[in-house]
């Protein structure tokens, strides 16, 4: 027999493989999107087939998968330079820094995709906003970069992001009103967790404002809220602090410290940023009631013991500033006021 007779259907078996390998690694590198989820563990590939601001449709092996916006850390494009990608992970991490190197490492004229480069623009905007946030860059050209992409981009998934760092901003420059209305698109979501966080972050922005009753509205909202992940019960338990402020400021001072001294005899100590908004709360009913001692009291509570906490700490630094010369201290108003500054320069409490 001759050996040689198979030698045809053997490379014709051969070319077939190798035809079929060529197409599933061209199939494999087209379906190479990554979703990461915020409950972490692998990210799920395959080829994104639709992205909304509400949802982003993954196509794995032919079967598509649904991911909720909120649901949703971050997207790998396949594709996307590997710069942007490490950036998206530092800022997963909140090295802002270490972002913002990789960013300025990206040739952005050498983003060919669309949706890659509706990515970059987003995120250019969230870190410009991050940093200023921090005090080291510019809080309109941040403002103006992510307002340009909400422009363009609302349907995105990355919207309700970029409205809570607007919301964030705008609290930083002063223009609460403003905070508002962008909290409020995070209040408006179909999803539980957002709603309580805009609705929380919304509320605060309009005690701000002094606006008591729409405040405690919010509030009430998110008391009632039916949630049960760790984050929204953190501002379920902040939101009645907060609701208790407002019954202070509508003239219900002495119950109002009566709830919130039950709510530090019963409270965990070891919760800093709740505690930090109790010993506030105490604190501004004692001032507005002109109780100054027992005022700097409850804000040196705050500075002494929470000051991990930067929003408390910054509003107790303002508070102590204020309260010290009342009791003819005027150097520690000085250092109080020099700490706000230093710590927190983009503060609204430095502004008041």
């Amino acid at each position: 027999m001759n050996p040689f007779r198979k030698l045809p259907r053997l490379i014709s078996r051969l070319c077939l493989g190798a035809a079929v390998f060529a197409s599933s690694s061209v199939l494999c590198a087209q379906d190479n999107d990554r979703i990461f989820t915020t409950k972490g563990g692998a990210a799920v590939r395959g080829k994104i087939v639709e992205r909304t601001r509400d949802k982003v449709v993954i196509e794995v092996r032919g079967t598509n998968q649904s991911f909720t916006s909120n649901e949703i850390a971050r997207i790998v494009f396949d594709g996307e330079p590997q710069q942007l990608t490490r950036a998206k992970d530092f800022i997963g991490t909140g090295q802002i820094d270490q972002a913002i190197d990789e960013f300025k490492k990206i040739d952005d004229k050498s983003i060919k995709s669309d949706v890659i480069k509706q990515d970059y623009d987003f995120y250019k905007g969230y870190i410009a906003a991050a940093n200023a946030l921090r005090g080291k860059g510019d809080a309109n050209a941040a403002k103006n970069l992510l307002l340009n992409w909400v422009k363009d981009n609302s349907t995105s998934n990355c919207y309700y992001m970029a409205a809570e760092k607007l919301g964030e901003l705008a609290m930083a420059m002063g223009t609460t009103d403003q905070a508002v209305k962008y909290f409020g698109a995070l209040a408006n979501s179909p999803f539980p967790e957002l709603k309580v966080r805009g609705n929380y972050l919304g509320g605060k922005a309009l005690l701000t404002l002094k606006q008591t009753a729409n405040a405690k509205a919010k509030f009430d909202l998110v008391s009632q809220a039916q949630v049960a992940d760790p984050v929204s019960l953190k501002f379920k338990k902040l939101a009645s602090v907060a609701s208790v402020r407002c019954e202070a400021t509508d003239g219900k001072s002495a119950e109002a410290l009566q709830a919130l001294e039950k709510m530090v005899d019963e409270g965990d100590a070891t919760d800093a940023e709740l505690f930090a908004e109790l010993f506030n709360a105490i604190g501004g009913i004692q001032q507005g009631a002109g109780n100054n001692d027992e005022a700097i009291l409850a804000f040196l509570k705050t500075d002494l013991l929470y000051a991990s906490q930067t929003e408390a700490h910054a509003e107790a630094l303002y508070s102590l500033s204020q309260l010290w010369p009342k009791i003819g201290d005027n150097q520690r108003a000085i250092d109080a006021k020099s700490r706000l500054a230093k710590l927190y320069p983009t503060s609204p409490w430095l502004k008041k």
